[in-house]
This record gives C-alpha cells, sequence and structure tokens, in this order.
C-alpha cells in the first residue's frame, strides 16, 4: 500500500503540465485565484492513548484547492485511515479473575481488532510568504495548516475470550468469547499543523505537511485486556500531496 501511494503521487506530480503559454499577467499571479484537485499520501501515527491501542498505518487522501488569494488557500479535504491490526488482538489476561493464587496468563488466538477514521474536513493554509510567479521558475515557502469537520470511526473487536469466565476444574473455556462489538461514532474533529509549498508551475503544486488530528470521540474501556478508557482520539499525520489546478 505505502509503494503505491508513493509511486502514484510522484508519477501524477511529474506528469502535471505547466502552462507555458500564459501571459505576464497569468505568470505573475501564478495560482492565485485558480480551483485544483489534490491526493495525499501519509503516516498516521496515534498518540497518546490511541498509541496503546494501534500503530502508525498509511492512509490517503483527495481534496479540492481553492487559492483565494497570495497568502490563503481554501481545502474540501477527505482522508481514509485504517489502524490494522490493534494491538488488543496480542492482549493477555489473567485468569481466573477473583483467585490471584492460581493466576494463569490466557492470550486469545482469534482476536481481530482494527479501526477506521474516514474524515471529512474543511481546512485554511495560511501562507507565510505570497506565492506569485510559477510557470517561470519553482516558488514557495511554508504556510499553516489548519482546519476542522467531521470524522467517522469505526473501531471493530471480536474473539477475545471471556475473562470473567468462573474456574469450574477444567481449564479455561476458549469457546466461550464476548460478544463482538464496535465503538462507532460520527464526532466532531479539528486539525492543525505546518507545511512546506512548492509551486512547480502556474498550475502544478507539492507539498509536504505535518498535522495534529484530535477528535471528540471515545473508545470503551476493557480493564480485564489492559486497556483502558480512551477519550479524546488523537493521532499525528505526516505526508505529502500533490495539487493540480484546472482552472
Amino acid at each position: 500500500m505505502k509503494r503505491v501511494i508513493i509511486s502514484a503521487v510522484c508519477l501524477m506530480f511529474f506528469a502535471l503540465p505547466g502552462n507555458s503559454h500564459g501571459d505576464a499577467h497569468e505568470q505573475d499571479t501564478g495560482v492565485v485565484g485558480k480551483v485544483g484537485l489534490g491526493l495525499s499520501g501519509n503516516f498516521n501515527f496515534p498518540v497518546f492513548g490511541m498509541s496503546d491501542r494501534f500503530r502508525a498505518q498509511e492512509a490517503f487522501g483527495l481534496y479540492f484547492t481553492y487559492a483565494r488569494n497570495a497568502r490563503n488557500t481554501l481545502e474540501v479535504e477527505f482522508h481514509r485511515t485504517r489502524f490494522d491490526p490493534g494491538k488488543i488482538q496480542d492482549a493477555t489476561f489473567y485468569w481466573p479473575e477473583d483467585k490471584p493464587e492460581e493466576w494463569q496468563k490466557i492470550t486469545s488466538p482469534l482476536a481481530r481488532n482494527y479501526m477506521t477514521v474516514n474524515a471529512f474536513t474543511i481546512n485554511g493554509l495560511y501562507h507565510l510568504k505570497e506565492r506569485t510567479g510559477g510557470s517561470d521558475g519553482v516558488t514557495g515557502g511554508p504556510f499553516i495548516a489548519y482546519g476542522g469537520g467531521f470524522y467517522h470511526y469505526k473501531n471493530s473487536v471480536s474473539g477475545l475470550i471471556f475473562a470473567g469466565q468462573p474456574n469450574l476444574g477444567t481449564g479455561i473455556d476458549t469457546t466461550l468469547e464476548l460478544a463482538p462489538f464496535d465503538d462507532t461514532d460520527v464526532a466532531w474533529g479539528l486539525n492543525v499543523g505546518l507545511g512546506i509549498e512548492v509551486l512547480a508551475s502556474d498550475r502544478a503544486a507539492v507539498d509536504a505537511r505535518a498535522r495534529w488530528n484530535l477528535l471528540i470521540g471515545e473508545l470503551r474501556q476493557m480493564e480485564s485486556y489492559g486497556v483502558a478508557r480512551t477519550f479524546p482520539l488523537h493521532y499525528f499525520e505526516i505526508g505529502l500531496s500533490v495539487k493540480y489546478y484546472v482552472m
């Protein structure tokens, strides 16, 4: 998946045509006033309580972009992340719960856990350097990124052996499992970060950015398996995106 994302981003960027026939006015204004499409590839790193549950994963995104003026850009973005597998698949518990002197360390060999996040956000980029030029040379500079919107998340758990079963003298029953469940919701969220953009022409640009995502959502506590309640949800992303201004 990682190689596919990186290859697609690189291929798309080098294939983008510049506008070598623009007049002097178009070259001076660069991308200002234009609407474009973008593709991004990211690595998302769970942090705080989410890091106890999941590992870093690749992600992808699509967005519409509008260069309002030389300093400000508006984006409407969709990105999707799948944190798979979750660490709870390897979680252990002690059984029987009420008899510490007889504790055995138990794992659930059929445990399955993953989480998907689908984010729909409206973002702003404030460019610290005015964006001019384009087809006559490579220009650009750093920017501040900020935004917010809706994050649909779904954390699916199944196959965990029931830790609270009694000891009947025949050992633990590995077929007695917790009922599968999902923690799912549509949460408000926001993101903030920094990036740097390079304008390769008056229609093509590439940027690298790092953003913090905060979701006002929660994942339930599973005390027997060593997992605390997680609220709110955080992940940090580092990525590369390429955009092409179509008009």
